[in-house]
């Protein structure tokens, strides 16, 4: 081998070693086929889903967490008395304490939180 060569190939070592944790986290969505006549065909990424469930599953997560420690904080009694309140208000203020009305998971979420204290 030529030391041309060798060079060469020490250099594609090197950027591939230097590439190498880029690629751990940012892993490429291509896909690449080879077809009959043996040419590489690089195809681009698919299509993502529009409705991102993930984040509006945690978001929900989030929200009947949230809602569920303050209830465990501040007692069932104490909690419906100040979304009652909120009741008589303007049509902002109405939303949000039908939000906030207590419901099942948020009443699970409190008597967990209790059980932990």
């Amino acid at each position: 081998m030529t030391d041309s060569y060798i060079e060469f190939q020490q250099r594609v070592a090197r950027i591939h070693d230097a590439q190498a944790p880029k690629r751990f986290f940012f892993k490429s969505k291509n896909s690449c086929t080879v077809n009959d006549q043996g040419h590489f065909v690089l195809r681009g990424a698919k299509r993502r889903r529009g409705v991102p469930w993930t984040g509006l599953f945690l978001v929900a997560v989030a929200f009947f967490g949230v809602k569920g420690a303050v209830m465990a904080q501040l007692g069932n009694d104490f909690y419906q008395k100040q979304v009652a309140r909120l009741m008589p208000a303007s049509a902002l203020e109405r939303a949000g304490a039908w939000t906030m009305q207590a419901d099942p998971i948020s009443r699970w979420v409190a008597l967990r939180i209790k059980s932990l204290s």
